[in-house]
């Protein structure tokens, strides 16, 4: 079977966490492509930054495939306005996981999910488009992903727990079973979200709770 070329879009930490996960599959990457003219001519995992966007102009998107190299904690509208603008220019977008990546066969994922390095799906899951199940980062058995969640580093979400699009749940937090997070929650690193949240805020703690509400 050939494997198409695969262009990453980003040039930061995350495109080269995304970078490994493909080479480590044996997938040929030809490179990044970023905005930033600072990031011309550097490498990153030993491949180049080609350019800018406009490089895409010189690839077939029938011969290759992009890859979704946006992260950040509140990168996930970034991520999602900018796969929405090349996929509407025909590009498609490449699913990643990392061979380290323990993912049943009885979960569901959306195109373009990442799944990185020791990362587990379990069975039921549901994962919507743009995910990514970062670095030892555990989705359990019935989650479901709205589209463009991004569950950060040894973070777990138990058993039937439901994350609206656009979330972000920090490195090492822990949803409890059950809990259903709204649209846009960003949840803070090493909280323990234990209730429901209608989405649109921050939570911080143990017990997690509303930011404003902690600050008061």
């Amino acid at each position: 079977m050939t494997h198409p070329e695969i262009i990453i879009v980003g040039a930061g930490g995350h495109a080269a966490v995304v970078a490994d996960a493909l080479l480590a599959t044996g997938m040929h990457v030809l490179g990044f492509v970023d905005n930033d003219l600072a990031m011309r001519g550097r490498e990153l995992c030993g491949l180049p930054v080609l350019g800018d966007d406009a490089v895409l102009s010189t690839h077939d998107p029938g011969r290759v495939v992009l890859a979704n190299g946006i992260g950040g904690t509140k990168g996930e509208g970034l991520r999602a306005a900018v796969q929405s603008r090349l996929e509407t220019a025909g590009w498609h977008f490449a699913t990643v996981r990392h061979p380290g990546a323990v993912v049943s066969p009885f979960a569901k994922l959306g195109p373009g999910v990442q799944l990185m390095a020791h990362s587990v799906v379990q069975p039921g899951a549901s994962l919507g488009a743009g995910c990514i199940v970062n670095s030892a980062a555990v989705v359990e058995h019935d989650v479901k992903l709205g589209a463009f969640v991004h569950v950060a580093c040894n973070a777990t979400l138990c058993g039937g727990v439901s994350v609206g699009e656009h979330s972000h749940v920090g490195a090492a937090a822990v949803v409890k079973q059950g809990v259903r997070l709204g649209k846009g929650t960003v949840v803070g690193a090493g909280a323990v979200v234990v209730s429901d949240f209608q989405g649109g805020g921050t939570l911080t703690g143990v017990p997690a709770r509303p930011m404003n509400k902690r600050a008061a």
